[in-house]
């Protein structure tokens, strides 16, 4: 096709996807994030191309690729490459987590509480993109940030975003269910405040099938647990804070809501403390924090 403006392409991009996203401001946000990519340029100067039916031929074979990996159900994060977090950009591929705004809210909650505090060290687990310890990193006083991972391809994934973002980080390659011992305990520092955060997986493999199909193209270790114990996660990390640390500890997690009363009740249990649940944008129960102490 030749000839063919930005406000032609703007009508076969919402005609081709209309099935698939039923919201017309979420097609949308998906075609000025798609466009802004592509043109190198902010949304506003998209809009002026919109209004003044800009002729784009160069780069019409280029968007209708890309149109055609987002008919296939392929998340626009990774059609584009990377994805957007606290307004910073994080490189992400079929092997990386797509960063969700609900993790947003657990990392503005925890830079909230910790606002100006100093002789801190995070444990970040299950780092994915490094979105939660980068950020982390960037906003408050930490001296160290550990972020864990089990795949190396995961860690290098992050390691370039901590690059990119300027924010030194310390990857280790660990798996969180059989072999979180092995953190050396030289790195618990017990003259630091501690604090763990951990988004893990937390949706069970029967509910797989009733979810969008865009999720089947994540990385399903990252999303799914089993479900025999869909909290195994919490308590192993839970369990092995309560093991090694000494001090006071502050505890992150982004949970699945149906699960809230189970994990508020087994940290209980174990003797965390100060166990507070807050919900998310949608009025969803999606965060808990909680403290633990040893001396």
């Amino acid at each position: 096709m030749t000839n063919i403006s930005i406000y032609d392409f703007y009508h076969i991009f919402h005609k081709n996807l209309k099935k698939l996203y039923k919201n017309k401001k979420e097609l949308d946000n998906l075609f000025f994030l798609l466009t802004t990519h592509v043109f190198k340029c902010d949304k506003t100067a998209i809009l002026l191309k919109l209004i003044n039916k800009d002729k784009i031929n160069f780069f019409y074979k280029k968007l209708i690729k890309k149109l055609l990996k987002l008919k296939q159900c392929l998340p626009i994060q990774y059609v584009i490459g990377h994805s957007i977090f606290f307004g910073m950009k994080f490189i992400v591929n079929k092997k990386i987590f797509i960063p969700r705004p609900e993790t947003e809210e657990l990392v503005n909650w925890i830079i909230k509480n910790h606002l100006n505090q100093k002789n801190l060290q995070v444990f970040d687990l299950g780092t994915g993109s490094g979105c939660i310890g980068i950020t982390l990193k960037k906003k408050l006083f930490i001296d160290k940030i550990y972020a864990i991972d089990c795949y190396d391809n995961i860690i290098n994934i992050a390691n370039k975003n901590s690059v990119f973002n300027n924010s030194e980080i310390s990857f280790m390659k660990i798996d969180i269910l059989n072999n979180l011992n092995s953190i050396p305990k030289s790195f618990i520092n017990k003259s630091t405040v501690n604090i763990v955060v951990s988004n893990p997986p937390y949706v069970k493999i029967s509910r797989k099938k009733f979810l969008h199909n865009i999720i089947h193209y994540e990385p399903q270790h990252a999303i799914f647990v089993s479900d025999k114990d869909p909290i195994i996660f919490y308590k192993k990390i839970s369990l092995w804070i309560k093991e090694r640390f000494y001090g006071i500890v502050y505890v992150y997690f982004e949970i699945n809501s149906f699960y809230c009363k189970e994990i508020y009740s087994f940290l209980k249990r174990i003797g965390f403390f100060n166990i507070k649940i807050k919900k998310d944008f949608q009025g969803l129960s999606r965060m808990i924090f909680s403290k633990y102490i040893k001396f």
